[in-house]
């Protein structure tokens, strides 16, 4: 091979060699690109995780400062309704201290009640015993005076009056008001007879009973007189008109004028059916 040839071989060389030295920067900036291009792809993507992460803290912390707010809110509204019951806890024990210091002496008076009713008791308890002896003594006087009232000339026909037994109290009835009473005896100057028979067809009852106006008062009627006692309506006569007037049976005319004639306290102790039943009181 002569020189021509060879160096003909080596520039063709020189060529090749200078093509690749021009090629080699193109596939560098090609790489750069890449990477700047992949480079930048990831901020990109970055930037967009940072701002959908910012997005959701924004949003969460939205949430939060609303919370926040609405709990502010609530804790105000918890301080105004502390505040408030604080101030009614505080009438309340104002109210409770009153009614303490009320039921102090609402207890005192009910105390001094209880002392007072305790001697009520005994003063009822007292007076029962008395109103007992006075009852007592009450049914012994008309006792004897029905005995004063069988004293005397006797009719052809008459009941003794047994007597009243002793009781706890008088039943009086209704008080019916003054009534004019006299006295008078089962004799034929009288009555026209000595039978002794009253007009309801029963024995006459010294000291019992009574002749009364019957259109007012029917027979069995029972009277209380206040100082002749009981009374039992079983008679009526022609000088016996009108409601408020009697005359009392006794065998004894002395009795019986002493008695007289004079207004006497009556009370109605059981209105009578027209017939008289035993004599009972």
């Amino acid at each position: 091979m002569s020189d021509y040839e060879a160096a003909a071989d080596i520039k063709p060389q020189i060529k090749a060699l200078r093509h690749k030295a021009k090629t080699r920067p193109a596939n560098r900036y090609f790489l750069t690109y890449c990477v700047l291009l992949i480079t930048v792809m990831i901020l990109c993507v970055n930037n967009l995780y940072l701002f959908i992460s910012y997005k959701n803290f924004k949003q969460s912390f939205e949430e939060s400062l609303n919370g926040m707010k609405a709990g502010n809110h609530e804790r105000s509204e918890l301080t105004r309704s502390n505040k408030k019951l604080l101030e009614e806890n505080l009438i309340i024990k104002k109210e409770n201290n009153s009614l303490k210091e009320l039921n102090s002496v609402l207890s005192a008076q009910n105390q001094e009640i209880l002392r007072q009713m305790e001697e009520i008791k005994k003063t009822n308890e007292e007076l029962a015993r008395k109103n007992k002896e006075l009852v007592d003594d009450n049914i012994a006087l008309q006792n004897s005076l029905k005995k004063a009232a069988a004293v005397g000339i006797k009719p052809q026909n008459y009941t003794n009056f047994d007597g009243i037994s002793s009781r706890g109290e008088l039943d009086r009835g209704s008080y019916l008001g003054k009534f004019l009473g006299t006295a008078y005896t089962p004799s034929a100057d009288e009555c026209g007879n000595n039978k002794g028979i009253t007009n309801s067809g029963k024995p006459i009852v010294p000291g019992i009973s009574v002749a009364v106006d019957k259109n007012h008062w029917p027979y069995g009627t029972v009277f209380y007189i206040k100082g002749l006692g009981y009374a039992v309506a079983m008679d009526t006569g022609s000088a016996i008109k009108g409601q408020k007037r009697f005359d009392f049976a006794v065998f004894d005319k002395n009795f019986a004028k002493n008695l007289g004639s004079k207004q006497w306290d009556v009370y109605l102790v059981k209105m009578g059916k027209g017939y008289v039943e035993d004599i009972k009181f």
